[in-house]
């Protein structure tokens, strides 16, 4: 496995941790008072005491809005979409060539793993963090 596919799934793992941490359900904004707090899981899943609180205090409600919009539930389908991605870009052919990556019109591959434009694009977000190498930015 490619550096760039490893890098990106350690920092995909640390935001699914962090994500559930934060309790993995969505978040409500509370209008009236300024709160951003945790909604009611479903019946069958198990939730700690006290878990529906107050998350975020926020005067503006456009700030809490915005925390609404980027709330656990939400990080946890992302992490999701983008490891499926990343499966679809480790499937290998019979000759262990990515079958995702760009092909010329004899069908070799155009571009390395790590020249994907795909999988730089989906590392972006994370450039701030430890490990990220300029030379994957797109």
């Amino acid at each position: 496995m490619d550096e760039l596919v490893r890098w990106l799934g350690v920092q995909l793992d640390e935001d699914e941790r962090t994500a559930r941490e934060a309790g993995g359900a969505a978040w409500e904004e509370l209008p009236v008072s300024g709160w951003v707090h945790t909604s009611p899981l479903p019946d069958t899943e198990w939730q700690p005491p006290g878990y529906d609180h107050h998350v975020a205090s926020a005067p503006l409600s456009s700030d809490r809005a915005h925390i609404v919009r980027h709330d656990p539930a939400r990080v946890l389908r992302e992490i999701d979409a983008k490891q499926r991605i990343i499966q679809v870009h480790n499937a290998r052919d019979s000759w262990g060539m990515c079958v995702a990556c760009p092909r010329d019109e004899k069908g070799a591959m155009q571009v390395e793993i790590e020249d994907c434009p795909i999988l730089r694009a989906l590392a972006l977000p994370y450039a701030d963090r430890p490990g990220y190498k300029e030379s994957w930015r797109p």
